[in-house]
């Protein structure tokens, strides 16, 4: 139970050499089968052995982000395997098969054979798929495993030989579809990927509850119907992806059934983030640790103060960027790791805070501080309304709504067609402000200051909500939201609060990148943005606001180091290769990487004093392997 982003990809890579053997080496049709399955086949197991079951014992969210870095990768396998095969840098435009010439005539309409196959054979995969997970051992060990993979276990099944099963098996449908696919509407390289294919098939499974394949397979094809319906009566391809947000939101609406425990469990996986400690009480007010505190704090104003002084007036305005992006990570902080709400359409709110805040200041020359006021609580609302469906929805579902509406506010919200009007012009500028006729910040010195300001007061807003009832509400209808009902908690207001302010930090930060730009560029803001800016704060911690800044230095300031920004595929390194990496050695992220520094200086500190605290020892203990725990054996049948 996974929502995993590189499945496009594992088809992509075997669809495409598979496509390019047919068309450029002239490789016959049946030959060319073989090659398609048997390397999709390759590619799952080598996916699943590789990545996937290193993380098996992780949550959900952390494989899901795991997924982003394979989809990464994959996509420069793609990249590169036309010029492997045939030394081109793009694949050709067109890949006519044997069955291209055919034709057949059903109710006036004419068929191409290619239609015919791809019609034939998406049926043909999902009846063998119904009788292989219903009437066969290993079929019904599939679902016995995803049902609940513990007690599979405990039944003797091999789950992990069956989780290898399962990625082959996927891999191969997924270069089915996108082999049959291509010799009827191309292949768009480097897009194919991407969520233009992996989201309408997430559609598809939400509506059929990631339960039913026959209901799946039936809402793909209306899916199908309604996007080329809509394609062909308005000629903008663009309306296809916004297409697909109210259609997920009215049929999760009208599926009045409770999910099952086993999806309950799954869905709690997705939630699962470890909750810090704090310095215990017994070691507060000793010396060293008051000292040890302010040191940092000395050491980190000092970094962000002079910053753009060790990096020079070249680099200032990069420097403004990783603090805009820590500020939009701040809102997923608090959304996904305080809330439990998985949001994976959070760049979604900073475009449309981008676009209000920039199109008040440059068409209506409105105020700074109202500007930017205005558009948090554009983000605000549209955040919340989003949010609405979640108090009925579990994680899962949820991460697939708000992907479909990142598409939608890419595709229509910021289509300066439909909504031009909040959109500023072309020809007018977002000129940075003069604060209070007397601090200039069009400087990239100055605005990064205030850059930093915003961005401090985030970090004490996050901090002064989670110390408050509403943070304490938010964290224990995380953990458990049956107990926390129980005690007469109101989640649907503790759930709203945390959209709301989450909306209002995305849009404050996207209305600060409108100024630091000078303009607002509707194209700026894609799908796989929202999903780097998930993974960004997955790396740097979902647990506390400093994981946000961190993630942000990580994904957007690495890239942008002097030396570094000419290095070929440093992006596809700080996240694809470095993400994946990163996860397996930090799996809480950097923040759970400092934090353990700060515990190991705690406990020296504690031994030093003589002083015993449990919760530092025992966290210890928990992390130990167990035949380093030197616990006494006790014979079987001895009576003490």
């Amino acid at each position: 139970r996974v929502v995993n982003f590189a499945q496009a990809g594992l088809g992509a890579v075997p669809a495409v050499l598979a496509l390019l053997l047919l068309t450029v080496k002239d490789v016959p049709y049946l030959l060319v089968l073989p090659v398609l399955v048997l390397g999709a086949l390759a590619l799952g197991a080598l996916v699943e052995v590789a990545f996937i079951r290193r993380f098996t014992s992780s949550p959900r969210l952390v494989l899901s982000v795991v997924t982003i870095g394979v989809a990464q990768l994959l996509a420069y396998v793609e990249f590169q395997v036309p010029k492997w095969v045939s030394g081109d840098v793009l694949p050709p435009s067109s890949f006519p098969t044997p069955f291209s010439d055919a034709t057949a005539t059903i109710g006036g309409t004419v068929f191409s054979g290619d239609s015919l196959m791809a019609v034939l054979v998406s049926a043909g995969a999902v009846v063998a798929l119904g009788v292989f997970l219903r009437r066969t051992r290993l079929g019904k060990a599939v679902r016995a495993s995803a049902e609940n993979p513990e007690r599979a276990a405990l039944l003797g099944i091999p789950v992990r030989r069956v989780h290898l099963v399962v990625w082959m098996l996927a891999a191969v449908l997924s270069a089915l579809g996108i082999f049959l696919r291509a010799p009827l509407v191309g292949l768009p390289i480097g897009t194919i990927t991407g969520p233009s294919i992996l989201l309408p098939a997430l559609a598809a499974a939400v509506i059929a509850r990631m339960e039913s394949l026959p209901v799946a397979f039936g809402a793909g094809i209306a899916l199908g119907v309604v996007d080329l319906s809509t394609f062909y009566s308005t000629k903008d391809s663009r309306l296809s992806a916004a297409i697909l947000l109210p259609v997920i939101l009215v049929a999760l609406l009208l599926q009045r059934g409770a999910f099952s425990r086993a999806g309950e469990a799954a869905n709690a996986s997705y939630r699962a983030v470890h909750e810090p400690k704090g310095v215990p009480v017994q070691l507060r007010h000793l010396k060293e640790v008051v000292l040890g505190q302010r040191v940092v704090a000395v050491v980190v104003a000092a970094a962000a103060l002079g910053l753009p002084f060790l990096v020079g007036p070249l680099y200032q305005n990069d420097a403004s960027l990783v603090l805009l992006y820590a500020l939009l990570g701040l809102s997923l902080v608090l959304l996904t790791g305080w809330a439990g709400q998985i949001s994976l359409g959070q760049f979604a709110f900073f475009g449309i805070g981008a676009a209000v805040g920039g199109g008040l200041a440059a068409d209506a020359n409105a105020d700074f501080f109202v500007s930017v006021f205005l558009a948090g609580l554009v983000g605000a609302l549209m955040a919340v309304l989003v949010g609405l469906p979640a108090l009925r929805m579990p994680g899962l579902y949820l991460a697939v709504t708000t992907l479909a509406f990142a598409a939608t506010t890419a595709s229509f919200f910021l289509n300066r067609e439909y909504f031009g009007w909040v959109l500023p012009e072309p020809s007018n500028q977002v000129v940075r402000p003069v604060l209070y006729g007397r601090v200039d910040a069009s400087g990239d010195l100055a605005f990064y200051y205030l850059c930093l300001a915003f961005l401090v007061a985030g970090v004490l807003s996050l901090r002064a909500m989670r110390r408050s009832r509403t943070g304490r509400v938010l964290i224990a209808a995380r953990d458990n939201p049956r107990a926390a009902q129980a005690y007469g908690v109101g989640l649907v207001r503790a759930k709203l609060a945390a959209f709301a302010m989450s909306g209002f930090l995305a849009a404050v930060a996207g209305a600060l990148f409108a100024y630091q730009q000078g303009a607002v560029d509707a194209g700026a803001f894609p799908v796989t943005a929202s999903l780097s800016v998930f993974a960004m704060v997955v790396v740097g911690g979902l647990s506390r606001p400093m994981g946000a800044v961190l993630g942000a230095i990580y994904l957007v300031g690495l890239e942008r180091v002097p030396g570094l920004r000419e290095i070929e595929l440093v992006q596809l390194l700080t996240t694809g290769v470095g993400l994946i990496i990163l996860l397996l050695l930090l799996p809480g992220g950097f923040t759970a990487a400092v934090l353990n520094v700060r515990d190991a200086f705690l406990r020296r500190v504690a031994a030093k004093h003589g002083i015993d605290v449990p919760s530092l020892n025992a966290d210890r203990l928990q992390e130990q392997p167990a035949d380093e725990l030197h616990v006494p054996a006790v014979p079987v049948g001895s009576r003490s």
